[in-house]
């Protein structure tokens, strides 16, 4: 469908705030007052598709329909990210995380969760990062699940396609893995190798569900700061009962646990262990 050119009349603040109960009832994002602008611009592209004229009309077709509810939460979620992003991070998982474990768990599979996967480029530095690892280390094995609320996202990355923008990072920083892992397509964009996207999963997942597998490391990167601190202790209370006593958790370098009461104590910058863990 062709957006069509629809005179659409400004949001009034009784929707806008009928808007924001639902984004945050259906994802937990809060969001703030002078983010109405953003708001607009996005369900307007909907609307068009939809050619429904006002807001008002808009709300009452997803109320309406279970299809259109995933529309609107596609709409409205932001999705940033790119390969290798905070390289201390990566730093840790590469050269502490995964030969500590290994030494451990020689025979077991790590299972690893990207919590929040966006477009995938996490899910995918983390294969790659593990695929180096088993190199040197043959008997290593790993499993990689990256989940997202987004439809449209968690399609991109499965596709696993990316532009310059998305790898220009990675192509600077870790040429050797971009070399290695990336080819060329045919409309100038660069395409992950079937071995690396073979290594991760992606479905989807609302956060403030329990996620019912254990995992050995989780991946809960920049997406914390779209929750109110109430949310915030909800989501890491579910995702907690997704971990042994070992396991590691792994947050965005913009937030932190501290104030917050969870299950979770500080290791280092980022990083997190569940309390009374060695």
């Amino acid at each position: 469908m062709e957006a069509k050119n629809l005179v659409i009349d400004e949001m009034s603040v009784a929707t806008f705030k009928i808007v924001v109960e639902k984004i945050h009832r259906l994802t937990g994002i809060t969001i703030n007052d002078h983010k109405k602008t953003m708001i607009q611009s996005r369900l307007k592209k909907r609307m068009r598709v939809l050619d429904i004229a006002s807001y008002e009309d808009y709300i009452k077709h997803v109320d309406k329909s279970v299809s259109e509810t995933q529309f609107f939460i596609n709409s409205v979620t932001t999705n940033e990210t790119v390969f290798f992003r905070t390289p201390r991070v990566w730093e840790y998982f590469q050269k502490d995380f995964l030969p500590s474990w290994f030494e451990k768990n020689p025979k077991n599979t790590l299972k690893i969760w990207s919590a929040a996967a966006s477009s995938g480029e996490e899910g995918y530095s983390l294969a790659m990062s593990c695929m180096d690892f088993k190199n040197l280390n043959s008997q290593f094995e790993f499993k990689i699940t990256g989940t997202d609320i987004s439809t449209f996202v968690l399609e991109e990355a499965g596709i696993g396609v990316y532009d310059s923008r998305s790898v220009e990072f990675l192509m600077k920083s870790r040429k050797d893995l971009f070399e290695k892992y990336f080819t060329k397509t045919e409309d100038e964009n660069y395409a992950v190798s079937d071995v690396v996207k073979n290594k991760v999963s992606f479905s989807l997942h609302n956060l403030f569900g329990v996620k019912k597998e254990i995992y050995d490391i989780i991946f809960l990167r920049n997406v914390l700061i779209y929750f109110s601190a109430e949310d915030q202790e909800k989501v890491l209370l579910n995702i907690s009962k997704s971990m042994h006593k070992d396991s590691i958790l792994v947050i965005g370098e913009s937030e932190s646990l501290n104030r917050l009461q969870t299950p979770f104590e500080f290791k280092q910058a980022c990083i997190y262990k569940i309390k009374g863990s060695q």
